[in-house]
Formats: C-alpha cells, structure tokens, sequence
C-alpha cells in the first residue's frame, strides 16, 4: 500500500521517494505555487497543500478540510506507483540518464486533468514557463469557479466556459496567435470531436493523430499532451533541451527532425520513453539559470 492517512483524516503521508520542485515546478505543470514551506495547486476540484520533511511528505486538503483525502487520486496524480529504484537501477550504465537520474533525483511524471493539460501545452508553443503560468492562471481567474481563498484556488475552466469567454479575450489576456487553437481545442472538446476516451484506449499512432486534429497542435504538443494528462509512457516528446542531450552525449544523428528523433527515442526506450525524456528535459534545462524558452 502506498503512502498512509494520518489522524487527520484530510491529510495523506507517503515515504516514496519525490522532488517536489522539480515534480510540480519543473515545466509540466504551471498552476503549483511554492508558499511558505511548500506547494499550493489544485486538482480538479481540490486545493492541496504539499510539503515534506525528514521523513515524509504530506498532502492536505485546504479547501475541503472535514472531508477525508483521496489517497488514490493523489497516488495516481503523483505517480507514486512508478518505481524510481527500479527505473535508476536500469540505467546505471548508461552514463548520461545516470546522471541525470542523479542531477533530477526524485522527479516524477504527473498524471494530470487532459483537459486542463491540452490546454496547457497548446499555451506552450513558443512561450516560456513563466508566461505560460500566467496565461493559465489569469485564465482560472477569469473563467474557472472559485476554490478556496488562495489568490490562485480556481478550478479549470471547461470547454464551455472557455467557449463563453471567447479568442477576443484570450487575446487580451496574452494568449496571441494560440488563442483560435484553444477555442478550436474547446469546439471539439464541446461537440465530442475531441475525445479523451478514445485517446486512452487508442494505441500511440493514433492517439497522437487524434490531438492533431486540433489546430495548431503538432507532434511535440500532441507528445506533451499524452505524457503528461494521459500518463502514456511511450510518448517522448523532443524540444530544443531533449534534442541537445540526444544529439550531443546520447549520439544521436543530429541531421534528424526533432519528430525522427522521438521516434528513434520511442523506438530504443520503450515504455521507460517518458520517463527518460523527461529526466533529459529538466536535467538539460536546469543546466541554465536563465528564463529560457521551453
């Protein structure tokens, strides 16, 4: 069993090993904000509040205090039930995920709303973390219902409610040129044009042809969007941090696309191909202290 309820019956210890910065803060999510000891985000219609110490990390309820905690919900969000040891252990040899499993040490993969995380990623294309953060935040503000009385404790808006808002107020909100691609995402999404049901029980191929269907959704977002809202592990998607470390010390032919590139990463790893992707991208971009694009 994972993890344990403490005697409050709204909080959810576990001992699995995780790093909560880079898990939560790492450039897979953008609605988890470190307060005063640790992380404040919501999932789905909870606000929690996770921090650890010694030797725990907790997970609370905020807004719904007297209820008592999911525990599977969190496990599964956390992706408690994937083994770091073994994975660390598979890789010991290889000299360059080795050491990136030993820079990122810790890092998980978030099983996250689909929704929420189509729109995240089609929020991504040409941005940076710290501007996708706040697109998606204002977006929650503006749109989503209120949680808790944190100033960033709003659900997700639906496909609905983003349709109500409209692309002119997208635009005005800073999503530019991506915003016809959210509200395409939303049409679809509305009228069962974009269906996650589909996508979860579809092999890779198809589900990522799927996601394309969206405007402006290409292969890297579409690779996002399976990795990191539908916890597929044979998806890899390659930017510009996961194709330096392939080309450069993985020896990758660096004449390829960035889609050739995860393809051949797809074939080599398996369904390890997200997790070692994804150690490759927050090892390579945590190299730069610098804002960078992701």
């Amino acid at each position: 069993m994972i993890g344990y309820l403490t005697m409050l019956e709204n909080e959810f210890n576990f001992t699995e090993q995780i790093n909560l910065k880079a898990t939560l803060d790492g450039g897979q999510a953008f609605r988890w904000h470190y307060d005063g000891g640790g992380y404040r985000g919501t999932v789905g219609s909870q606000v929690l509040w996770v921090y650890e110490d010694e030797k725990n990390t907790t997970v609370s309820y905020i807004n719904n205090s007297k209820s008592q905690i999911d525990r599977r919900l969190v496990s599964k969000y956390l992706d408690l039930e994937f083994d770091l040891e073994i994975f660390s252990n598979k890789y010991s040899k290889d000299k360059y995920i080795n050491s990136k499993i030993k820079q990122c040490s810790g890092l998980r993969i978030l099983k996250q709303d689909p929704w929420e995380t189509t729109v995240s990623f089609i929020t991504s294309s040409a941005s940076n973390v710290e501007k996708i953060k706040k697109n998606i935040n204002d977006l929650c503000i503006f749109a989503g219902e209120r949680l808790g009385d944190g100033r960033y404790d709003f659900q997700f808006p639906s496909a609905e409610q983003i349709l109500d808002l409209g692309e002119e107020e997208l635009r005005k909100m800073g999503f530019g040129f991506r915003s016809p691609y959210i509200i395409d995402a939303a049409r679809r999404m509305s009228i069962g044009k974009l269906n996650f049901r589909f996508i979860e029980d579809a092999d890779y191929e198809d589900s990522i042809n799927h996601l394309m269907e969206i405007k402006g959704v290409g292969k890297k977002v579409a690779d996002c969007i399976l990795t990191y809202g539908f916890g597929r592990r044979d998806s890899f998607p390659v930017d510009r941090w996961v194709r330096r470390g392939l080309v450069g010390p993985m020896g990758f032919n660096s004449k390829k696309t960035n889609e050739q590139l995860s393809d051949m990463a797809r074939t080599k790893y398996g369904l390890d191909s997200a997790y070692v992707q994804h150690y490759i991208f927050y090892g390579e971009k945590t190299k730069k202290k610098n804002l960078e694009y992701i």
